[in-house]
């Protein structure tokens, strides 16, 4: 495999390290990590970037071959380390969250003739949520309805830049897509049971704002489309739900509801799992479950296409489709050697 250079920015905080990680383990890549503040990392070399900075990042990206942005909350990012990318013909793939951030770039990419691969919402979603769609939907002839639930361990990741995200939707209208027509709904409401494969078991999981929302109705013809998530715990999920019934703006919680998290971190489990409902012609589930060290699974589709993108077996150009990027079989491996199992079954 030829020895590419891969720039992780937020490379020294939690999603990023854990890429890093995955990285150096299943490929021979040099990896370089990008942070706003100088920082020692024991994982590879580091350098200072600022994302909002031109010039810092025009110097960052030279003899770069693949740029990941996995510094958060992406409600906060612009779009410029992308368009540099296109500009000089990098591959270029986020672990994005946020709906509106996702539209940037998709629209940034159609503005554009892209020489390079641009991969966005390359995490649990909606990388890996669109890759379970489609498998759970393949030889249907129709797609009705698709569930997605996301359920994390208590003793995962409480990062800040994930409880933010999480907070820009508790108690907030979203828009969601159900029986063909758009409609608004407050985050963290609505509860719906998902039954996991084992250990995970049934879990209860919350209406939340992901990319899904927007991009799976048109690339699923789906009538409706429902993402959740929800704690282990829950009488947390209970405060949030609680919370929902306000209408004031959260956000600014954050670093207490971070502090809160940490305290209870010993309670329950490191695993978690994600995984979808179609209903169609006939109904399917796909999940994918880690029994350890969850959080692990939000780096995997970034860090697979990276891998295929330098080993030359992933020439892509233009914005990569969240249902193709990887096929059934392909992610079956991925996930062997990482320790998840990926479960399918009809309903």
């Amino acid at each position: 495999m030829p020895r590419g250079k891969i720039l992780v920015f937020g490379g020294t905080g939690y999603f990023g390290r854990l890429l890093i990680q995955d990285l150096l383990r299943y490929s021979d890549c040099n990896v370089v990590a990008a942070s706003r503040h100088q920082q020692h990392s024991d994982l590879c070399q580091t350098i200072v970037a600022d994302l909002g900075d031109p010039q810092s990042l025009a110097r960052t990206l030279a003899g770069v071959d693949i740029a990941i942005c996995a510094a958060g909350p992406f409600q906060r990012l612009s779009t410029l380390l992308c368009e540099l990318c296109i500009d000089r013909g990098i591959h270029y793939i986020d672990l994005a969250d946020d709906r509106n951030f996702v539209r940037q770039i998709h629209a940034l990419a159609a503005s554009r003739k892209c020489k390079s691969a641009i991969c966005t919402a390359w995490s649990t979603v909606s990388a890996l949520s669109g890759a379970l769609v489609r498998i759970a939907a393949q030889d249907m002839t129709a797609v009705k309805s698709i569930y997605i639930h996301m359920a994390p361990g208590n003793r995962g990741a409480r990062q800040s830049g994930t409880i933010t995200s999480l907070m820009h939707s508790v108690g907030r209208p979203i828009t969601i897509w159900r029986d063909g027509a758009s409609l608004i709904v407050s985050g963290w409401s609505e509860p719906r049971e998902y039954r996991f494969p084992s250990p995970v078991g049934v879990r209860t999981g919350y209406l939340v704002d992901v990319p899904d929302h927007a991009l799976f109705p048109e690339l699923f013809s789906a009538d409706t489309v429902e993402f959740r998530t929800g704690s282990e715990l829950k009488f947390q999920n209970q405060i949030l739900s609680f919370l929902c019934r306000g209408s004031r703006d959260y956000v600014s919680w954050s670093p207490f509801i971070q502090r809160g998290a940490a305290l209870l971190s010993w309670i329950g489990h490191d695993w978690g799992a994600v995984g979808v409902e179609v209903h169609g012609s006939s109904r399917r589930r796909a999940t994918v479950v880690a029994e350890a060290n969850a959080p692990r699974l939000a780096v995997l589709p970034a860090a697979v296409t990276a891998i295929s993108l330098l080993s030359g077996t992933g020439q892509y150009r233009g914005m990569i489709s969240h249902a193709d990027w990887i096929t059934t079989e392909q992610l079956n491996e991925e996930c062997g050697k990482r320790g998840f199992t990926l479960a399918m079954e009809k309903m």
